[in-house]
């Protein structure tokens, strides 16, 4: 009788275990199919003939791109699997600028291959330490493609920005814009930090009207928005500049929001102007003692950050006053100008001042007008990129583009060296990661092989989008990597396959691959190891 209940138990621990199992499958696979269709969704941007993305956000704003990391940040994602792939998108475009779409693209592959080797019995674990071995051999091939880059060399470089721009909406303007971008970089290269630059040293400034053709670098800051003040006659040029940047106001203070003034009579009036006018005047005259001819007052949520009485007093100075300077231009201008931010009028001293050689107000071609400042001190490295568009699409989008294209001169300052595109690399490794898995045994070798089927996504992705027979293409430039023609590659120009991809200046830097590989693989290992979700109510 004993035997009956004891059964039963046995029964319902395997039902449990059964029912655990089938659970943690579930769970997986469905974080792998989130995953795939965030992959899927932007497949078709990828590579020089992919197509663009219209986005409307909840405002009803309009964004055109066929950047990866715009459309994954501007996509309202619930599942919590699909925003690691946003966030490696996001990682890519910090450390690299290009391939955001790329890595999305090979993570959504490489979550395929996963989908096969589960199916088949193999354990998550072994799957994920495959996948691990599989990247570590395919950086060291890689290097195999590796071709030194001399930054003296301006026309290798601006070679690499031309295929970084190719698949953006401003390719056509990519022979002006790359040769920007590639001396923008290489003028704020710090010879004590010859490895690394500093972004945040060249700052983007748009300004609507005009075509991208007039987009140009300057040596200096470019104000877009704000102008000199024209009143009581300001003036809207100052050669020799003593810059300050003020962090106060130069108008009468107020009361507090609670509080108010009762007036009774004019001579109480009286009284209170007077002290308004000489509150003033002790203003400017301090800073009339200071030595500044130009002063630049940040942007005042309180109380007006000038009244016409202190501009008055300060154009019969012949000071070129420029207001509403916002907050987070404050660190850019004291780099640029060599100058300190003051907070009170007492703090302003001449050693806190800036200088410049010009700073004037500017006529563009469409009658706008900018503020610059030019000629400023030589320690100074800080650069402002004038963008031009005819619309606020096209405006945004050069925005977008340029800041790729200095991430991308940037990234070969990081790491010196270059390989060929158009699928060549991707081919190579899968190539050779074949070979190695020949050599190896059970489910390590179909790890392995998988990986390297998962890399042949992105020259059959750009063949399918240029819209060739993807299996031929592909089939055909594995033949020839076969033969030894490792840079052979899909070229756009003819839409064929050519011997030398490099031979039409199809290049990219080799930290772009790199770090492709290395966040795909990192985020499909960790999506492999989760078993179940859990919804807190925090």
């Amino acid at each position: 009788m004993s035997q009956a209940p004891q059964a039963a138990q046995q029964q319902a621990q395997k039902s449990n275990t059964y029912n655990k199992s089938e659970k943690t499958k579930d769970i997986r696979l469905t974080n792998i199919q989130a995953a795939k269709a965030v992959a899927d969704a932007i497949r078709t941007s990828l590579g020089p003939r992919g197509m663009d993305k219209m986005i409307q956000d909840a405002k009803g704003q309009v964004l055109i791109t066929n950047d990866g990391a715009t459309i994954l940040k501007q996509m309202d994602l619930v599942h919590p699997t699909a925003k690691m792939l946003v966030e490696i998108s996001n990682a890519q475009d910090v450390e690299a600028g290009d391939g955001t779409t790329s890595v999305v693209v090979f993570a959504g592959a490489l979550l395929k291959s996963c989908e096969v080797l589960l199916e088949k019995g193999i354990h998550p674990t072994t799957i994920s330490e495959g996948f691990q071995f599989a990247l570590e051999y395919a950086l060291t091939a890689l290097d195999e493609l590796k071709k030194p880059v001399d930054l003296a060399d301006k026309q290798q470089l601006i070679e690499c920005v031309q295929t970084a721009l190719s698949s953006k909406v401003v390719s056509s303007n990519s022979a002006q814009l790359a040769p920007l971008a590639v001396d923008a970089v290489l003028r704020i290269v710090d010879p004590e930090k010859p490895n690394n630059v500093d972004l945040k040293d060249i700052k983007i400034v748009k300004k609507l009207g005009g075509t991208i053709d007039d987009t140009e670098l300057v040596e200096g800051i470019v104000f877009s928005n704000q102008k000199a003040s024209q009143a009581a006659g300001g003036p809207q040029q100052i050669k020799n500049a003593k810059v300050a940047l003020l962090q106060f106001c130069l108008s009468a203070p107020k009361t507090d929001v609670e509080n108010s003034i009762a007036i009774k009579d004019y001579t109480e009036m009286d009284k209170i102007l007077k002290e308004e006018r000489k509150y003033i005047i002790d203003l400017v005259k301090k800073i009339v003692a200071s030595g500044a001819n130009v002063l630049l007052i940040q942007k005042s949520i309180l109380r007006d950050a000038v009244n016409d009485l202190s501009l008055h007093f300060l154009a019969k100075k012949g000071i070129m006053v420029v207001k509403d300077i916002e907050r987070e231009d404050v660190e850019f201008i004291s780099k640029t100008l060599c100058l300190v931010p003051v907070a009170h009028i007492d703090q302003l001293t001449p050693e806190k001042l800036g200088t410049a050689g010009l700073v004037e107000t500017v006529h563009l071609n469409d009658e706008s007008k900018v503020l610059r400042i030019t000629e400023v001190p030589a320690q100074s490295k800080a650069l402002t990129i004038l963008v031009r568009g005819s619309n606020q699409l096209v405006l945004d989008e050069a925005d977008r583009s340029i800041h790729d294209a200095l991430c991308v001169v940037r990234s070969l300052v990081k790491s010196k060296g270059l390989i060929p595109g158009g699928g060549a690399p991707e081919i190579h490794l899968s190539l050779r990661l074949t070979q190695m898995a020949n050599t190896l045994t059970g489910a390590k070798s179909m790890c392995v092989r998988a990986f390297a089927d998962a890399l042949e996504v992105i020259p059959y992705t750009l063949a399918e989008n240029a819209g060739l027979n993807p299996i031929n293409v592909v089939t055909e430039l594995r033949n020839r990597h076969l033969k030894s023609q490792k840079f052979a590659g899909i070229g756009m120009k003819k839409n064929n396959i050519v011997d030398d991809i490099t031979t039409e200046q199809v290049v990219q830097p080799i930290l772009v691959t790199r770090s492709a590989l290395s966040l795909a693989t990192e985020c499909v290992r960790m999506i492999l190891k989760i078993d179940d979700l859990v919804i807190s109510a925090r």
